[in-house]
């Protein structure tokens, strides 16, 4: 999650940050959520994402079994009241895995609430039509849509497939490109009709650097969705994701990091980060969301169990080198 400016002033639903927290890093029963990453590819390259910067890793997906497994270890070491919350949020599309909506299924039937992060583009009306069967698992549905302007569109997400807003007659749109265009669109408000009378959380997160033009884009997107009374809109701030994107450059200024030298000494997340369990498509758990290339694993579940892993000599050698080579870096760490 990133950090929201608060609009206070002003009477929008704008979603808050999370609370820093009280104590050290990485408290193993302090877990809130696990992240698993069902599938590596995405279909954006947004500006403010690695993905538009670095190469991006070749297109896997989990099979159910191995999802299964990671499941399966979760709830060997953690019960419900302290782990029940799964999110699939890796600078991917998780929409676009074939087996997606299985994989929901599974958690369902296992027990477990999720969320994830979806840039809309696999919001079909199958897959909302699914979600609305079982909306108490639901912990939340966020989604980014970083503009409402036609021509900016291809600029921010690095795509063609833009997020058409100016047709209201459905039937009027054809068999061309444009159809494409129209059709995330026309399926998001479906997907924020068919819950608008349920306790259904959604999130629609507008990124940006705090500027002028950024305030503009998010009332022009908050005044699209505005009708939805149970969607949150939310102005959210950017990071640099410990100066992997540092020198990316919007309009105005570039990304915040960090000015502090945190070098040699203990640090905690500000964004709770490490009250999370992060699974790459391999199996390999590892730290923190903002490790794109999962260098800082302390093994996988593939070869160990996940308590095993956790309690493990190895883990607390790549913590200290993560705290000193990573976190040291990051604009949302703070001195523990």
């Amino acid at each position: 999650m990133e950090t929201t400016y608060s609009l206070a002033e002003q009477n929008f639903n704008v979603m808050d940050a999370e609370p820093a927290p009280t104590q050290g890093m990485m408290n193993p029963t302090s877990f809130r959520i696990a992240q698993i990453e069902n599938n590596t590819n995405c279909n954006w390259r947004c500006w403010f994402c690695q993905n538009a910067h670095y190469d991006v890793p070749k297109t896997q997906y989990m099979d159910l079994d191995f999802f299964r497994h990671i499941l399966r270890e979760i709830r060997s070491v953690y019960t419900p009241r302290e782990l029940n919350v799964i999110s699939f949020s890796v600078y991917n599309e998780p929409t676009l895995d074939p087996t997606f909506k299985e994989k929901l299924q599974i958690m369902t039937d296992m027990g477990f609430n999720y969320w994830f992060l979806s840039n809309g583009s696999g919001m079909t009306k199958e897959l909302v039509d699914f979600l609305i069967r079982y909306p108490q698992n639901i912990y939340d549905v966020r989604l980014n849509i970083p503009t409402m302007d036609e021509e900016d569109w291809k600029n921010v997400t690095g795509t063609s497939v833009k997020m058409m807003y100016k047709q209201d007659d459905w039937k009027a749109i054809t068999g061309t490109t444009v159809k494409m265009m129209y059709k995330q669109y026309y399926e998001l408000c479906y997907f924020f009709e068919r819950t608008d009378r349920l306790n259904f959380p959604i999130t629609v997160m507008v990124n940006g650097d705090g500027s002028d033009s950024h305030k503009k884009t998010f009332l022009s997107v908050y005044e699209k969705f505005k009708r939805f009374n149970n969607l949150h809109v939310s102005m959210t701030g950017l990071v640099d994701r410990a100066e992997m994107l540092k020198g990316v450059k919007t309009d105005k200024q570039s990304m915040p990091h960090s000015s502090v030298d945190y070098k040699g000494k203990t640090l905690t997340c500000g964004m709770n980060y490490f009250n999370n369990l992060y699974f790459g498509i391999e199996g390999n758990v590892y730290f923190c969301c903002h490790d794109y290339f999962q260098k800082y694993s302390f093994g996988s579940v593939k070869d160990k169990p996940l308590k095993e892993l956790i309690q493990s000599d190895e883990r607390a050698t790549q913590m200290a080198r993560f705290n000193d080579d990573f976190c040291s870096k990051c604009s949302q760490a703070i001195i523990a």
